[in-house]
């Protein structure tokens, strides 16, 4: 007996040390991507919606403009400019087997950006994503390769700033680097929950989940205060979350955590450790939290169960899939133990007292619903099929068994034209890991108007034109969402209006701004002509504008600019203005 707890002890052991281990990554090989002291707005695996962050937030003081250096030799290896996303973004190879990545920058510098405007005006394009050979951009190590800016998605000044393995692009932590950065504080440890993982499991006597730090106030003096439950009593199987956040020196954001290890009864039961991870694996993070919860709130309780569709190295549950049960009537210590890259600890113990399933209270459970008929299994492909509507779901696309629902119901809003083909699940509500495939048919009534119908989500009273094609009289999209699906008519053309000037008036301005906006389908193209010639305008997705700079080619006295904007559906815009200087 002795021998066989001795190998299970040391069975668990060598599982936590090999689950912290990783390859010893080259220190003091890349310095900063920056000449200012480092201080971050969003830290490595900080938990967004729908996917890990791949990288770090940089502060720039907030103001666009500071100077972005390459963090060591190599060469650009890939370039994307987009109005959306990481907007304008440098990829550098480096020959030691790393990539670094620049994002959000506000402009290219030198060589790259002489490289970047070239080939735009040669392919008539402001969005580009391109592959640049290892002979066209050296750079040295310090060589100065664009600015900080806010450009793409950004929501405030900054550099999002990753390293990447070069050959598979899996994302690492920075810090793993010597990447210079200072911090002497120990993580926040908000609250912890304790969830019941069956209808029939309690706790505190309730099928309802616990959170162990409850915040009150007192009657008398109206100031708030905080209880901690110490000792709360479980029946059945239960896992738990747990939420907290990691302050560093001059930052005011509340910062994702390095390191997350949970004890029951001193021995480690699941490790949460995102040093590195692949971005085909990163939409797993909505199974790792409270969903639900991180929608309301955007609190993320990091749960200690694991999913058997979740495939992500970034957790690691060392017994019965995080899941925990007692079956004594005893009471066993669990402890959180939350760590930053620089050791700073922070911990949060309590007691469980374990109260046999026959002697719990019977809870009366509702009989599930009929409407969930179809099965799902995580591991396979699944496809439905009925009149009308057709949905294929690769393998991996979910996280766990489940039934499905099909619906067909009428729209509530006239722009809708077609039936709404909704789909619940009665298990799980997470969005899907993979795109799914649908094909909805067209109508008799709707096919002399086909061409300018697409595909909407419908949410609530939230309509979202997604992805689509037309093929005969089906529309096909491919989809990460799950929400009502509907056919909807654009016929609208966007609108285009001026920002900074007044049209045959004298202006001073040589950077010129254009208000482009589209009622649903979404821009698609846009064309700018100065004199009739191409003239490169810089679209900026979250302002919904054009910038164009008009310095070069401007000319004394009048001056025709001619906008054109398409929407995806093809309903287009031309605008003519007389610019005077």
């Amino acid at each position: 007996m002795r021998k066989h707890l001795l190998l299970f002890t040391l069975f668990f052991t060598t599982l936590e040390i090999s689950f912290c281990q990783t390859d010893i990554f080259p220190q003091g090989y890349f310095r900063s991507p920056l000449n200012i002291p480092l201080t971050t707005s969003g830290t490595f695996a900080e938990i967004r919606n729908n996917h890990f962050h791949s990288g770090f937030d940089i502060r720039i003081g907030g103001v666009v403009g500071e100077p972005v250096y390459s963090v060591a030799d190599g060469y650009v290896s890939r370039i994307k400019v987009s109005a959306y996303g990481g907007g304008k973004t440098l990829y550098i190879s480096h020959p030691n087997g790393y990539k670094s990545v620049y994002m959000h920058l506000e402009k290219f510098a030198g060589p790259i950006a002489e490289y970047v405007k070239k080939y735009q005006y040669e392919h008539k394009v402001f969005e580009i994503d391109i592959e640049v050979s290892s002979d066209k951009l050296p750079v040295v190590k310090g060589q100065q390769i664009a600015n900080a800016g806010n450009s793409g998605g950004s929501q405030g000044p900054h550099l999002h700033f990753e390293l990447r393995h070069d050959h598979n692009d899996k994302t690492i932590n920075p810090l793993l680097f010597g990447i210079p950065f200072h911090d002497n504080m120990s993580p926040n440890i908000h609250n912890v929950k304790v969830y019941p993982a069956s209808e029939v499991a309690t706790i505190n006597g309730k099928n309802m989940p616990v959170t162990l730090l409850e915040t009150k106030t007192n009657a008398k003096t109206k100031k708030k205060y905080t209880v901690k439950h110490d000792t709360i009593e479980v029946s059945g199987r239960f896992y738990t979350g747990i939420y907290a956040t990691d302050p560093a020196p001059k930052s005011t954001g509340k910062n994702g955590v390095f390191d997350i290890k949970l004890y029951v009864d001193g021995k480690i039961y699941y490790h949460y450790n995102p040093r590195e991870f692949m971005f085909e694996e990163t939409r797993a993070v909505n199974t790792m939290i409270d969903y639900d919860y991180y929608k309301k709130t955007r609190q993320a309780y990091i749960l200690s169960r694991v999913l058997r569709g979740n495939k992500s190295e970034v957790c690691k549950a060392f017994k019965n899939n995080g899941y925990i049960v007692f079956t004594d009537n005893l009471c066993h210590k669990l402890l959180y133990k939350v760590e930053d890259f620089h050791g700073n600890v922070s911990e949060f113990s309590f007691i469980v007292k374990s109260i046999p399933a026959e002697a719990q209270e019977k809870i009366s459970v509702g009989n599930a619903t009929d409407k969930y008929t179809i099965p799902i299994a995580y591991y396979l492909k699944n496809r439905y099929k009925t009149e009308g509507f057709e949905v294929y779901f690769d393998e991996n696309t979910f996280y766990e068994n489940d039934m499905m629902c099909y619906e067909k119901v009428a729209p509530k809003y006239k722009s809708i034209l077609s039936d709404v083909h909704l789909l619940t699940f009665k298990n799980h509500a997470y969005p899907p890991h993979k795109t799914y495939r649908v094909k909805i048919t067209v109508p008799d009534n709707l096919r002399n108007i086909k061409n300018k119908l697409l595909l909407v989500s419908v949410d609530g009273n939230k309509i979202v034109a997604q992805p689509f094609k037309l093929h005969n009289d089906t529309i096909e999209g491919q989809l990460r969402l799950f929400a009502g699906l509907a056919l909807s008519i654009d016929t609208i053309a966007p609108k285009v209006s001026p920002i900074n000037f007044t049209p045959d008036k004298v202006t001073k301005t040589k950077s010129l701004r254009i208000k482009i906006t589209d009622n649903l389908s979404g821009i698609t193209k846009y064309n700018c002509y100065l004199n009739d010639t191409w003239i490169l305008a810089e679209h900026d997705g979250k302002t919904a504008s054009l910038t164009i700079d008009v310095s070069s080619m401007i000319r004394k006295g009048k001056n025709k600019l001619k906008v054109i904007v398409s929407d995806r559906i093809g309903n287009t815009t031309t605008q003519e203005w007389n610019i005077i200087y």
